[in-house]
């Protein structure tokens, strides 16, 4: 009877995401979790608010000066790790981040993260969906005495190949945890924080996620950070044509359970 009853709840819903993995980060298997540009300092799991959790950090190891000679554009600035997306159609791509009050600094050190989700159907084309935050200054981004330095969130706009700044969503707080979120429609990516939609932007390659991301920003500063992220989560949406198939299997599926239940 049990099972019945969560087969008809999975049917009465046919809207639900499906989930093609979620990452609790209790440990993290290096070949799952691969460089992306460039290998942060650290990508580890640890103790953290009382859970396991990913701890991203970046520091002057792997600054410019530090790296590599092929490796110090500053295109590999940007440094985290990737897993397989594994998604053949719509997607929602979502996590958890730890939003510290020492980010809310005009004085300290700067700071920069973000989840991507890589969308398209080969690793050169596609489009990025990227959400996260930042407190170095829009016009003077590398520079840590700037006078307009902030704390705001901001997506990626992957018509124009530029950020645009959210600011922080009405209540938001520090020293606590926040969901950011991404879905394709399939023309648009869609964005929210803590299930809010703060922004909507047009996408001519939404479908299929190919690879899932976290990632940081290396300033070459001489201060380290870390940001800790946590569950991070690809789903599947279904079709609007499945999803009417799945309501019409709901509705039957209703109709015999209530005449076998009148018996």
């Amino acid at each position: 009877m049990k099972n019945s009853l969560l087969l008809l709840i999975a049917l009465v819903c046919p809207g639900a995401a499906v989930a093609q993995f979620v990452d609790p980060f209790d440990a993290i298997d290096p070949t799952v979790w691969v460089p992306n540009r460039y290998n942060p300092a650290g990508f580890a799991s640890v103790l953290f608010d009382g859970d396991n959790r990913l701890q991203l950090t970046l520091d002057q190891t792997g600054s410019a000066a530090n790296r590599p000679a092929q490796f110090s554009s500053a295109f590999y600035n940007t440094q985290g790790r990737q897993r397989d997306g594994g998604i053949t159609g719509l997607w929602t791509l979502s996590a958890e981040v730890y939003v510290s009050s020492a980010f809310d600094t005009t004085t300290g050190p700067l700071v920069r993260s973000a989840l991507w989700g890589h969308s398209g159907t080969t690793p050169e084309g596609g489009a990025y969906m990227i959400l996260g935050f930042t407190n170095a200054s829009p016009t003077d981004p590398l520079n840590p005495d700037a006078l307009d330095r902030s704390f705001r969130f901001r997506v990626f706009d992957v018509n124009f190949g530029n950020f645009i700044d959210l600011g922080v969503p009405a209540g938001f707080v520090f020293n606590t945890w926040h969901q950011l979120s991404g879905t394709s429609t399939g023309t648009t990516f869609e964005y929210r924080i803590d299930g809010v939609l703060v922004q909507t932007l047009a996408t001519a390659d939404g479908g299929y996620l190919l690879s899932a991301m976290v990632q940081g920003y290396n300033f070459g500063q001489a201060d380290s950070y870390s940001v800790y992220w946590d569950n991070v989560t690809a789903s599947a949406v279904p079709e609007p044509a499945t999803s009417a198939l799945f309501a019409a299997l709901a509705a039957l599926g209703l109709a015999c359970w209530r005449r076998r239940a009148a018996h």
